[in-house]
């Protein structure tokens, strides 16, 4: 040990990342963060060092990991570049979990809305569609071939990643919700589809912002459905017929436009 070096005891390396001592026994039983050493006197100690990995440790636990994914994250001297890539493979990471949230949210409201039409909802079908987009989320969409002028659409839409994410979430959301109405046997004149209808033209009012030019890119994608990731693909396909029939019965206002 370098003499100039600070060192703390187990006792004041707790208190200064705010967390048991026997949270730092276990770290250390487990050689998750071991002591550096023993003091002439015999106390074990840590250094400056360890504190930077503990940091590390207690960051990567409040996103959620386990002790055991942490140990391959964990690095003592890391590079920029490889902090950058471990955030943001948790922050991929933590979005999947966030979507997997809202597509069981998306669940709850469709069979609230099929209980409300007078009918039993289908769990088998809705589960079958939890089942899908748990398997299929935004981050699939990174594949998906837009050309140089949607990439520009979309990019001006959604300046943020987060506009993205609510734009496809209430579309998921919104989605469901048909196939639960179809499938409860509602008529597209019916209240809650006429609800629906009105959801949907708002989102893609938003969405659009009345902009030909984004309108159009989002009919492109639309009608180029085979390459979408297969749950969003079949979700749509699932859905479509319900929504194109409860927005037709509504009247039509020259500002609104169903491309989506």
């Amino acid at each position: 040990m370098d003499e100039t070096e600070a060192i703390y005891t187990v006792g004041e390396l707790a208190a200064a990342a705010g967390v048991s001592v026997r949270t730092l026994q276990h770290y250390d039983n487990i050689g998750l963060l071991p002591t550096s050493g023993r003091t002439a006197g015999g106390r074990r100690y840590y250094t400056e060092e360890d504190l930077f990995i503990l940091e590390q440790i207690l960051f990567y636990k409040s996103l959620g990991l386990s002790l055991h994914e942490i140990r391959g994250k964990v690095v003592a001297h890391p590079e920029p570049s490889e902090m950058t890539r471990i955030l943001q493979e948790q922050e991929l990471a933590l979005y999947r979990k966030i979507e997997d949230a809202h597509a069981g949210l998306a669940a709850i409201e469709a069979c609230r809305t099929s209980i409300a039409t007078g009918n039993h909802p289908s769990w088998q079908l809705l589960t079958g569609f939890i089942r899908t987009l748990r398997n299929s989320n935004l981050t699939d969409w990174r594949g998906y071939p837009f050309n140089e002028d949607q990439n520009g659409v979309f990019g001006k839409q959604f300046s943020n990643k987060q506009d993205a994410f609510d734009l496809y979430h209430t579309w998921r959301k919104l989605a469901l919700r048909a196939v639960a109405l179809a499938e409860a046997g509602a008529q597209p004149e019916d209240p809650a589809a006429q609800s629906l209808a009105e959801d949907w033209l708002k989102m893609v009012a938003e969405a659009t912002g009345g902009e030909a030019e984004h309108i159009d890119a989002f009919a492109q994608v639309q009608r180029d459905r085979e390459r979408w990731p297969e749950g969003d693909r079949e979700l749509m396909e699932a859905s479509q017929p319900f929504i194109d029939l409860a927005v037709q019965c509504r009247p039509a206002s020259p500002k609104e436009d169903q491309s989506l």
